[in-house]
């Protein structure tokens, strides 16, 4: 069962999780105050982001389905 009152959403009110209303985000209250650490999102971890023009290009899939009947062409029929 989630925990409202113990949310990584960084905002001091949050939603109940049964029920109607708000209820206090111990976990941003006890951050801002230095009692605990901030957890390292996973955007900001060790692994680098290559670029968009780096990355690869993935086949779209018109060009998937073309190479699928190019290489049926040449198959041998029993």
């Amino acid at each position: 069962m989630k925990l409202s009152f113990w949310s990584d959403e960084e905002r001091w009110f949050v939603p109940r999780v049964l029920g109607l209303g708000y209820s206090l985000n111990l976990k941003y209250v006890a951050k801002r105050l230095g009692w605990i650490k901030a957890s390292p999102s996973p955007a900001t971890q060790d692994s680098p982001v290559e670029p968009l023009e780096t990355q690869p290009k993935r086949a779209s899939h018109e060009d998937r389905l073309r190479a699928q009947i190019d290489a049926s062409k040449y198959e041998e029929e029993p």
